[in-house]
């Protein structure tokens, strides 16, 4: 007997050697193939193919996904996707890595250009005190006139 509330949705399930990076049901999964683009949706045919580094695009019954995979297969049987990668990580994660490195580079910039400010200002500090010490001592003072 076949589940009608379950006709518009499969599973799908992503692995990498850093563990499971997704598993929900889904509507559809777009994938980019040696052999093209396939875009999958419940009752696809069975197949085994080589994925492309890339992006596949999930969409979920809230809303759309992103995972970024580096090579790997996937196989497609039974209303089920199992996508096996070399690297895969959510493109959320990846935007927040990306982020948090920017902030991070920004803190050292603000740092680095406090110390260049702070260094800046003793050296022209000392450019004026040289100055005074060099006219002083070659006797160059004003005028009166």
């Amino acid at each position: 007997m076949i589940n009608k509330k379950n006709m518009n949705k499969f599973k799908i399930e992503i692995l990498s050697p850093e563990g499971i990076i997704f598993k929900e049901e889904v509507i559809s999964v777009l994938f980019s193939t040696t052999s093209g683009m396939i875009t999958v949706l419940p009752g696809h045919t069975n197949i085994v193919t080589i994925l492309n580094s890339g992006e596949i695009t999930i969409n979920t019954i809230k809303d759309i996904k992103k995972i970024i995979i580096s090579g790997g297969f996937v196989e497609i049987a039974n209303n089920s996707v199992n996508v096996v990668a070399e690297f895969a990580v959510q493109s959320d994660r990846e935007r927040m890595k990306k982020i948090k490195e920017a902030i991070k580079l920004a803190n050292d910039m603000k740092k680095k250009r406090k110390e260049f400010m702070c260094m800046s200002t003793n050296i022209e500090s000392q450019l004026k005190k040289s100055a005074i010490d060099l006219k002083s001592d070659l006797g160059l003072r004003r005028k009166k006139i």
